[in-house]
């Protein structure tokens, strides 16, 4: 892996032609790819979207990715993904998703294999200085394969701020192993996972992006770029800072950066291709649209506010309501990162390390990031309510989620 990270524009239509510029302007694959070479080609097919909506990695890049593995005549090549399982939200179909992004077709005519990862063998590895999983089950084609390339969109996250070539990877977790990601802590699971199937080659779909909730087509952004590099990390500060989201905010970033002893700044990345002062765009970020939702609450995010808190707190919210407590969440001001005083309120909850002086805090939870469960209980006691029947909607609720969706995950 290097440093080296290329941003390309697609000029005239022609998207193979800016992946082959992207790929060679980082490095190319002449290194990472041989004749003996089992190479996982891993999109994101995370639920079943129209082409160039920003929210999957569209058929036109995959073919692109695909057709420079092949040139090199390695011993395999498989396109793979699983898709979303389902936890606070419904879970889909892989087939579907490779379906509706051209996936499939390409596959076909290119002669490749296409795998539902959800579906495949898995095998349980463990993980070393785990951060929250000592083991994971992972699917055995990921783990047979010599080179993994992470093809990701370049789009938002509700959990994480951004899903770029990183958070990609929980495609190859089966389906209740995504669930597991979920309730031991997001960003930390995305990195014991990475240390055990970091991806080689790193190559972002950013000819259209998604903002927001990802929701076609008001949220889709027209970039109309391509980055690419070998080291997953680095491509994803890119693809970040092209949203205009700070990569210090993204804690599955941070902590990634610090398990290896490395900042996670663009000063650190050998950036060639394209500026990126001249494709930087702010995208609407999907806890935002989730604020506006909830007009009761105010939600204070000073500038340390990162995706780990927000994480925990968006599942906290939406139980609250759904256990019938909108009303009392009236007046209810919640505040993640490193906020000024908030001046004199009734019910103040202070969330995370960053903001433990906070004063006049109703109630406080540590953590970085605090648990979820806790949250729920903080807000619940600022607004003076059941927090066990929060805590037990929230129970019955996933567990509806997850019998939705186990069929769907094997289609």
């Amino acid at each position: 892996m290097t440093n080296r990270v290329s941003l390309t524009r697609v000029s005239g239509g022609d998207t193979e032609g800016a992946v082959r510029e992207a790929v060679r302007l980082a490095g190319g694959f002449d290194e990472l790819i041989g004749s003996s070479s089992k190479v996982l080609i891993k999109p994101n097919q995370c639920k079943p979207s129209p082409r160039h909506s920003g929210f999957v990695t569209d058929g036109d890049i995959v073919e692109a990715v695909t057709k420079l593995v092949l040139e090199r005549n390695p011993a395999s090549v498989i396109i793979g993904d699983g898709a979303i399982a389902g936890w606070d939200f419904e879970g889909f179909s892989t087939q579907d998703a490779f379906d509706s992004s051209g996936v499939t077709e390409v596959a076909r005519r290119l002669g490749v294999e296409l795998r539902n990862l959800n579906a495949d063998t898995v095998e349980e590895v463990r993980v070393p200085h785990a951060l929250v999983m000592n083991t994971v089950h992972i699917a055995k084609t990921a783990l047979e394969s010599d080179v993994i390339i992470s093809v990701p969109v370049l789009k938002m996250g509700i959990r994480t701020h951004v899903s770029l070539a990183l958070k990609n990877m929980k495609g190859v977790m089966p389906g209740e192993e995504k669930r597991k990601s979920h309730r031991l802590g997001l960003d930390m699971a995305i990195v014991d996972l990475c240390t055990v199937v970091r991806p080689h080659y790193a190559i972002i779909d950013a000819t259209v992006g998604a903002e927001g909730m990802g929701q076609y087509p008001q949220d889709a952004r027209e970039m109309g770029l391509i980055v690419a590099g070998s080291d997953p990390l680095y491509v994803d500060i890119v693809g970040a800072t092209l949203m205009g989201v700070n990569p210090s905010q993204i804690l599955h970033l941070h902590y990634m950066g610090k398990q290896e002893d490395r900042r996670v700044t663009l000063d650190e990345i050998d950036l060639v291709g394209e500026r990126l002062e001249d494709h930087r765009q702010t995208f609407t970020t999907p806890f935002d649209v989730f604020c506006s939702r909830y007009p009761e609450v105010t939600m204070v995010q000073g500038e340390s506010a990162c995706s780990g808190c927000i994480n925990e707190l968006v599942s906290a919210i939406m139980y609250m309501k759904q256990a019938g407590y909108s009303e009392q969440m009236i007046g209810l001001t919640v505040v993640i990162g490193n906020a000024a005083d908030v001046g004199e309120k009734n019910k103040v909850v202070a969330l995370g390390k960053c903001v433990a002086q906070l004063p006049g805090a109703s109630a406080y939870v540590p953590g970085c990031p605090p648990k979820e469960s806790e949250m729920v209980r903080a807000i619940s006691q600022a607004c003076d309510v059941d927090a066990a029947a929060v805590i037990a909607t929230m129970d019955e609720a996933r567990k509806k989620v997850w019998k939705a969706s186990r069929d769907l995950l094997a289609r």
